[in-house]
């Protein structure tokens, strides 16, 4: 069953729903965050470490975890990875406590370091090069779907039968991913050269990472697109609202616009660089980063008086580009990277783009408040963000150039 071609999409609505149930637990903390500030009577500093602690926990474990699937395959990683989630999150009915709610948190956060790198790993994998990127995008479907799906269920499960009930939901629905998961998938044998690849010490291979060069401008571009990413979500809402004196149910409609725009884009962007660009990810991953600074610079310099269709699209837009993006940097970097080390490089991509998911919120947030406006983060985001494209062609070529030596002086 493992060769047959209808198997490989078998693989990817397996691993999208792994994707999905995984993130209903970790996205589902924002919704939840509100009744912990409830019941444990927490100040707005520490609601907004409830969510910090669940994505600071992946920091700690994703590299590891992506050394563990290159050696022994992704099926027992992720899925006693979602179990062992699901587990986690059920401890914080105990949780009387904001410093055990924390300590919980931050463990649910450390499982949660299963789901990403393994997930990328599997359509890389399974698919060819020319449907790997449509594949990757139906796969990051289920980071916004999963938060989507939390956002709605478990408010009812809260007012329905009280906040354990909400917390019993999320455990519920990642333990049956994990286990639905792991009667389904089966991994790819691995090859006798591959088997010895697992002989090498994790430090060895990090050095590895570290050392390809070529994977750099991606690093790049993640850290400064997951910033744009994160700032959407934290700080779009407040920009409608303070900036622009919308109301308070306008601007969430507006944050709820990118959001969609996001989900369509990461299916989108992707089938683009199959379909048109014959599996190329770099040019379209560099207009998308050019068109995300465009429209950022554009939002913020477009008056007042704006129709609100005006800022409808062009928010729709932004969530488009500043969210779509993803796919096409994940499948990027699995390609660039040894194929023994795919869930490694990934999960090292992603532990830096972490750091940014924790951090880039408050450093927008910080210069906000120290210029009084959002005009100049905005622009300031928009110039940072483009260095990465510019820096990714630049590598592009001189890999080329590397590779063909006899092409240098046609290219000059």
């Amino acid at each position: 069953m493992n060769s047959s071609k209808s198997y490989k999409w078998i693989v990817l609505v397996i691993a999208t729903l792994a994707q999905t149930c995984a993130t209903f637990v970790t996205y589902g903390v924002g919704p939840l965050a509100t009744f912990y500030q409830q019941s444990l009577d927490l100040s707005q500093f520490e609601t907004g470490l409830i969510v910090s602690a669940v994505n600071i926990g992946p920091i700690f474990s994703m590299i590891i975890f992506g050394d563990l699937m290159d050696r022994y395959g992704e099926k027992w990683s992720i899925g006693v990875g979602a179990i062992l989630l699901g587990l986690s999150m059920s401890l914080a009915i105990f949780a009387n406590d904001f410093y055990f709610l924390l300590f919980i948190l931050l463990l649910v956060g450390v499982w949660y370091g299963t789901a990403q790198p393994g997930g990328s790993s599997i359509i890389v994998k399974w698919f060819p090069k020319r449907r790997r990127g449509l594949a990757m995008g139906i796969r990051q479907m289920g980071i916004p779907l999963g938060g989507a799906l939390a956002s709605i269920i478990l408010p009812f499960m809260y007012f329905t039968f009280n906040l354990n009930g909400a917390i019993i939901t999320q455990s519920i629905v990642v333990i049956t991913g994990g286990i639905l998961f792991l009667f389904i998938y089966k991994d790819i044998p691995f090859s006798f050269n591959h088997q010895k690849e697992q002989q090498i010490k994790l430090m060895e291979k990090i050095n590895a990472v570290r050392k390809n060069k070529s994977l750099y401008p991606i690093f790049y571009i993640g850290c400064s697109m997951i910033s744009v990413q994160l700032i959407i979500v934290a700080h779009l809402m407040s920009y409608f609202n303070n900036e622009l004196d919308k109301e308070l149910n306008v601007a969430g409609m507006f944050l709820s616009i990118a959001l969609v725009g996001g989900l369509i884009g990461r299916v989108a962007i992707s089938w683009i660089s199959d379909s048109l660009y014959q599996g190329n990810r770099e040019t379209p991953l560099q207009i998308t980063i050019l068109l995300t600074s465009i429209v950022m610079v554009l939002l913020v310099l477009l008056p007042e008086n704006t129709t609100n269709f005006l800022f409808a699209v062009v928010t729709f837009l932004f969530g488009f580009l500043g969210m779509g993006w993803f796919s096409l940097f994940i499948v990027l970097l699995s390609e660039r990277a040894r194929p023994e080390l795919i869930s490694l490089t990934v999960s090292f991509g992603l532990t830096l783009n972490q750091l940014f998911i924790v951090f880039s919120p408050a450093a927008f947030g910080f210069i906000v408040d120290m210029t009084g406006n959002y005009v100049f983060p905005f622009i300031l985001l928009a110039i940072v963000v483009l260095i990465g494209p510019v820096w990714l062609g630049k590598s592009s070529k001189d890999n080329l150039n590397a590779q063909h030596p006899k092409m240098k002086s046609r290219l000059f």
